[in-house]
């Protein structure tokens, strides 16, 4: 499969790339530092842009068969002006399949208390960027998938990456390792189940 990676710089977005590497798949990355991805064995494009732009965005869509978004921001309106810009390089490149990185704070009536106090105090610009761009992915009839993976840890694989109910409470202390995260994203591309969904993993 062809793969565009957004955020394939990032401590998550890396491990997407290797792991995508890995298992034989093609690879296009937009970044802002392509030398942070040098030296790496396999069929990868580094492509220096804005995840932002939807100029670049949809260059970098033109000829792939999906988009794995690992892009993370604290302020301002990344997350969305991101959304938007794959939005417009999907109707213009004909990319349907969409899986998106998100966070768990994003699903606060599922919060438990300390995670609830997270998400309204100390991330609430986080959430509310995250929870804007998940609104314009759902509604844009595109093949989406949106995980909101518990805390982020770093560690090897533990191959323990669970698809929680829909009805589990999503707890502070909860961990998944990055590791994880990235094999997960990559084999949702196939998974129908998980086409329009939003799904909370954790480890």
């Amino acid at each position: 499969m062809k793969v565009l990676v957004l955020g394939g710089t990032g401590a998550t977005g890396q491990l997407v790339v290797d792991q995508a590497l890995a298992a034989g798949h093609w690879v296009r990355a937009l970044v802002r530092s392509p030398e942070k991805l040098s030296g790496r064995a396999g069929s990868l494009e580094v492509v220096a842009g804005q995840a932002t732009d939807p100029h670049d965005v949809g260059e970098a869509m033109s000829g792939v068969d999906a988009v794995i978004s690992t892009l993370g921001a604290t302020k301002g309106s990344v997350m969305t002006d991101a959304t938007r810009a794959i939005l417009a390089g999907a109707a213009v490149s004909g990319v349907r399949r969409i899986v998106v990185l998100s966070s768990f704070l994003v699903v606060r009536d599922r919060l438990s208390g300390p995670a609830g106090f997270m998400s309204k105090l100390a991330m609430d610009e986080m959430v509310r960027d995250k929870a804007a761009a998940e609104e314009l992915l759902r509604a844009s009839g595109l093949e989406w998938t949106i995980a909101h993976a518990v805390r982020l840890s770093n560690g090897r694989a533990t191959g323990r990456a669970t698809a929680l109910p829909d009805s589990a409470t999503l707890r502070a202390r909860s961990t998944i390792t990055r590791t994880d995260v990235a094999a997960w994203l990559l084999a949702a591309l196939d998974d129908r189940a998980t086409f329009a969904r939003a799904v909370a993993i954790a480890g």
